[in-house]
């Protein structure tokens, strides 16, 4: 039976993830069905920032994925060509706190989840965004589909139990399902809360005269930056393929937050001077000799992987992947749409 893509299943469609799949898919005339969480008011910003919130062929629903009883039901009704699952707990730092919730967001989900697709919709076809956090603090770099897994954080325990389920529906039960193992994939669409967008956010408030300084915590953290709608485009061509598989989604590039950091000030003309270590670091304004950027302790986190870059030389040959912005391009598009948000004229979001 020919397989075609005419309606989707998105999980988590108001996050940075699924508002720029669904925008992408909805531009190729594909059906889009997004849940969001069922005691919660949809949060649209992201969706009417791109124009497609009152898109006619976007459809709503609500879904808790920890429940195996309303993920079976809606695939069953839905019966869509697609699912991809972005819906989760996303936050590292936040896992520390709260380990077996994230645990149930991300590993717990994805099993309800295929578990609804194989007994339900087993024409569906099924994309996990995975996590680079799954490889801990890996010995091989850059990492590639056959690097060893060994998450070191609650949040890579909790995308390496769904990542592994992927694999093992896959090859247990013939579910068409593929991971995507996502590198820092970032786009003005971030939530606040990760810190490239504090960073830009911060960089368009001080070149607005609305702030002075920016707070991080560990600055010599170095991570693959890539822009955001490369992947959702990757992940497309992932559930397009005869068969499922997995994929790392990166740039092979590494770069440390103090790096992100002085290309986002120089996308508002301020240069940087880095001065001191550890939680006594501070980066000073070339001109004038002001404090932008100071380090708190408070902010580190018990265990945070040092180097994380990887090998996307399968996603290249098979997807056809390609990263469009280099560090200096991303951290320039993120700080000029935070600017423009803080225009007079404009409503606050994100």
């Amino acid at each position: 039976m020919t397989w075609h893509l005419r309606h989707a299943l998105i999980t988590g469609i108001s996050g940075q993830d699924g508002a720029l799949l669904a925008a992408q898919l909805l531009a190729r005339g594909v059906g889009v069905t997004g849940t969001h969480r069922p005691a919660r008011t949809l949060d649209d910003w992201r969706l009417r920032e791109l124009g497609i919130a009152d898109h006619p062929q976007l459809r709503y629903s609500a879904l808790d994925p920890t429940d195996a009883g309303a993920c079976a039901a809606l695939l069953g009704q839905l019966q869509p060509d697609a699912l991809f699952h972005l819906a989760g707990q996303s936050r590292v730092a936040e896992s520390f706190s709260a380990p077996q919730a994230s645990i149930a967001a991300n590993g717990g989900s994805t099993l309800n989840l295929l578990e609804a697709l194989r007994l339900h919709a087993p024409r569906t076809r099924m994309v996990l965004a995975s996590s680079a956090e799954i490889f801990g603090a890996p010995a091989q770099s850059p990492q590639d589909e056959s690097t060893p897994l060994a998450a070191r954080s609650p949040y890579g325990v909790s995308k390496l139990l769904a990542h592994s389920a992927i694999g093992a529906w896959r090859a247990s039960y013939g579910v068409h399902a593929s991971s995507a193992i996502l590198f820092n994939h970032e786009s003005p669409l971030r939530d606040a809360a990760f810190v490239t967008r504090k960073i830009t956010l911060a960089v368009a408030r001080i070149a607005r005269g609305l702030d002075h300084e920016v707070v991080l915590g560990n600055l010599d953290a170095r991570r693959d930056f890539g822009y955001a709608p490369d992947c959702m485009a990757a992940l497309q061509a992932m559930v397009g393929r005869e068969h499922g598989d997995d994929y790392v989604l990166a740039t092979g590039r590494a770069a440390s937050i103090r790096e992100f950091a002085t290309a986002a000030f120089a996308a508002v003309g301020i240069e940087l001077d880095w001065h001191g270590s550890g939680a006594d670091e501070v980066a000073l304004q070339r001109d004038g000799g002001r404090v932008r950027v100071r380090v708190d302790a408070a902010l580190l986190r018990p265990f945070d992987a040092p180097l994380l870059v990887g090998d996307a030389a399968k996603a290249r040959r098979e997807l056809g992947f390609a990263p469009s912005l280099d560090l200096a391009a991303l951290a320039r598009t993120m700080v000029e749409a935070d600017l423009a948000r803080l225009a007079p004229d404009r409503a606050p979001c994100g």
